[in-house]
């Protein structure tokens, strides 16, 4: 802020870039949930193949590791599309909240059935690999859980935003007509 004569301005910083805000995955909540996102999950998929299993016995885990790996696609896609601004030229159904929610609630439930899954295996054989790989899923589990909260708060918004234009629309005289002759000449 500069004074000037008892003046104030407030001055603010734009991205000097069009196409690609770098920034935005620390300036934003979502940037940074999306970021905590992708390295818990990126730690899941590491940590889990990281333990020499037996190739016969490696099926039980695929599903964690499929499911990771899907979620970190989806994040890392999604954290691209944000920072370059390509994301709000999608179309108004891919944006939908709704899509969100639904999406982030069905990951939540399979990284928790698939780190459930690890976690048991590791520690009824006390691999600790196993187990650290299922807690860095539980968290990716919560971090969607949260995100998929978001999303119902975002759904909330937008239908209450969509009732307030309805109403504000029907109130409008769109063709007002004027009296033919005025009372007041």
């Amino acid at each position: 802020m500069a004074d000037e004569g008892g003046v104030t301005t407030t001055t603010t910083r734009k991205c000097t870039c069009s196409w690609c805000d770098v920034l935005w995955i620390v300036t934003t909540k979502e940037g940074w949930l999306k970021l905590v996102e992708a390295i818990m999950t990126f730690l899941t998929i590491v940590v889990l193949e990281s333990f020499p299993y037996e190739i016969d016995s490696k099926s039980p885990y695929e599903f964690l590791v499929f499911v990771a790996t899907a979620a970190l696609i989806f994040v890392v896609l999604h954290i691209i599309l944000r920072m370059t601004h390509l994301f709000e030229k999608l179309p108004s159904a891919l944006r939908h909240p709704v899509l969100g929610l639904v999406g982030c609630f069905v990951v939540a439930l399979c990284l928790l059935i698939g780190s459930a899954i690890v976690y048991a295996k590791g520690d009824k054989y006390y691999v600790s690999e196993m187990e650290a790989s299922g807690i860095c899923g539980f968290i990716s589990t919560l971090l969607f859980f949260c995100e998929g909260i978001y999303f119902v708060f975002l759904y909330r918004r937008a239908t209450r935003r969509r009732a307030e234009e309805k109403i504000s629309r029907e109130i409008q005289a769109d063709n007002f007509a004027r009296p033919a002759k005025p009372e007041y000449v």
